[in-house]
């Protein structure tokens, strides 16, 4: 009577050849740009916009800035260093937040140009 089959060893593309390393950067690099390009928030002179989503789904919240009461920026050491953080923004007659953007560059700069536009502020000429 013959022992059953038992694995011996199991062999892989190499992680070291240049193929391997091509293929995985050309894969990132899609997902970080897709990534990129469907999670965005839009000001307008009217409205904020947040539109989060990937390859598959996708996702678009609006509210009027007359509605916007309450901005939250939170930046950890490295965020303040490299000018990214987290904004939290809030909405009349809702307790959590509406919109909410993670690492999200120049959340200072998105801040007080809502405040600018709803003040008035804002010329007509910066835009």
């Amino acid at each position: 009577m013959q022992s059953p089959e038992k694995p011996v060893a199991v062999f892989r593309r190499s992680p070291r050849s240049w193929g391997f390393w091509w293929r995985t950067i050309v894969t990132l690099g899609l997902y970080v740009l897709t990534n990129w390009r469907l999670n965005q928030i839009s000001l307008t002179t009217r409205r904020l916009t947040q539109r989060r989503g990937n390859v598959l789904t996708g996702n678009e919240t609006a509210m009027s800035l007359e509605r916007v009461t309450d901005i939250n920026v939170n930046k950890s050491l490295l965020g303040s260093i490299l000018g990214y953080g987290d904004i939290v923004i809030q909405s009349a007659g809702s307790d959590s937040a509406e919109i909410s953007f993670t690492s999200l560059q120049n959340p200072d700069k998105l801040r007080e140009l809502i405040f600018d536009v709803k003040d008035g502020r804002l010329d007509e000429e910066k835009l």
